[in-house]
């Protein structure tokens, strides 16, 4: 009887070990991301060094804001925002609302202190919360947004908050992220926080969840310059065309190839690069989380992000993905898109491949010295001011370089490319560089 008893303790500690055993396993699952994450293949041809990039670096905020009543913080710092992110990284989400309106949604249980993480252009929930985040929840809603709050307050758990890009939706999460572990991180960040203005352009931004958000001042802006190097156009024919590369001409410092699908443009002068694959021209990929998706696989696999590159512009109408330069954690811009990836995705492959043919190399002293960038508020002023310009339709505002090609080489030896600060403006859905009170 007695050796009865102890076989049915021994059984029962058996069980209670393996019963905490699996609980710790759920809680410290992790999805595997291997779907979007790219494995080196060292036999496919490339255009530089195979370094596959994660997919967190690459589809990831560009600007953080913590706002706590009227005192409203934020940072471009990649770092302090990634650190952020991975708070969220395959987290569990117990309940998920999603709310509209016919106009704009109101967030009634939103504390009056929260963090806000905003998106260069909207992309889809689904693909964000799914692929990216690898958030455990029973279904993911699809909506386009281009802003996530986190509020730390209301609860001991964080709440999450998805906005669409035309405010009439919003997902709302409830996590299972400590409300103390994220406030702990993002406290952190706080030496590197400097001073924002929330900007109001229409009635929508009246709301300060929807507000504009910008530094009120471009404080130690410098001008850089680089060596530049020059990604062979052979390497690249080799990954878009593969082995039967015909050269078709070469006038005017225009260059053209192609196979027997597609065709290849390579301008000399303005160092870019444009493919079109002809038998897919009327197959374009209208799902934005699957153009994404390919794309940024596409790209990846031939080491295509030959700089920082991030996820900056989505076109539903044409399926058209944009990826940008960032330097020092701010976006690049050029008036010829060298420092732009465009992908349009196809069925079953690449439709459209577009890109500069230039990369950063070594750091050399610049000539010159970076203007004194006006604060936000003057550009603010002046862009209301300014009776060409519609200040209902300015949706962003962001400080970016604006990358050119001097025309004086150092020693004559090799050329080189600078980056100049500038204020830009997102107009009518289009980026543009602010100058003498007016957008170009």
């Amino acid at each position: 009887m007695r050796n009865r008893e102890l076989i049915k303790s021994a059984i029962l500690i058996i069980l209670v070990l393996i019963s905490v055993f699996m609980t710790y396993r759920v809680w410290t699952f992790t999805p595997e991301l291997t779907d979007l994450e790219t494995d080196v293949n060292t036999e496919t041809p490339s255009i530089g060094p195979k370094i596959s990039k994660p997919i967190d670096s690459v589809i990831m905020p560009f600007r953080m804001i913590n706002r706590n009543g009227t005192d409203v913080k934020g940072t471009s710092n990649v770092k302090d925002i990634k650190k952020i992110t991975d708070q969220l990284l395959s987290k569990e989400v117990k309940k998920v609302d999603i709310l509209s309106s016919e106009s704009v949604v109101q967030l009634e249980d939103l504390s009056e202190r929260y963090t806000i993480l905003d998106f260069p252009d909207s992309i889809p929930s689904e693909m964000y919360l799914n692929q990216v985040l690898g958030m455990n929840m029973d279904y993911y809603p699809n909506i386009n947004f281009d802003r996530i709050l986190v509020d730390t307050k209301s609860t001991k758990e964080a709440v999450v908050y998805l906005l669409s890009e035309n405010k009439q939706k919003a997902v709302k999460l409830q996590t299972n992220i400590k409300s103390t572990q994220f406030d702990k991180v993002n406290k952190e960040a706080a030496p590197d926080l400097k001073p924002y203005t929330g900007m109001i352009t229409n009635e929508t931004t009246t709301n300060e969840i929807y507000q504009i958000y910008a530094p009120e001042n471009a404080d130690n802006m410098n001008i850089y310059r680089y060596v530049s190097n020059k990604i062979s156009v052979s390497e690249l024919n080799d990954v878009i065309l593969g082995d039967s590369v015909i050269a078709r001409s070469n006038e005017h410092n225009v260059s053209t190839y192609n196979n027997n699908t597609g065709i290849s443009t390579v301008n000399e002068a303005k160092q870019t690069y444009r493919y079109t694959n002809l038998s897919e021209d009327e197959n374009r990929q209208k799902d934005m989380s699957k153009s994404i998706t390919n794309s940024f696989k596409f790209i990846n696999e031939h080491a295509g992000y030959t700089d920082e590159f991030r996820l900056f512009g989505t076109d539903r109408k044409s399926g058209k993905i944009d990826y940008q330069m960032f330097l020092n954690n701010y976006p690049v811009f050029n008036d010829d898109k060298l420092s732009s990836i465009e992908a349009v995705w196809g069925r079953d492959t690449i439709n459209e491949y577009n890109r500069g043919l230039i990369t950063t190399g070594v750091a050399v002293p610049s000539k010159k010295e970076a203007d004194e960038l006006p604060s936000s508020e003057e550009v603010r002023f002046n862009l209301a001011s300014n009776g060409s310009i519609d200040f209902n339709k300015v949706t962003n505002l962001a400080i970016g370089y604006d990358l050119s090609l001097p025309k004086d080489e150092i020693n004559n030896l090799q050329d080189t490319i600078e980056f100049t600060p500038k204020w830009y403006v997102k107009y009518d859905g289009e980026w543009k560089r602010y100058e003498n009170g007016g957008l170009s």
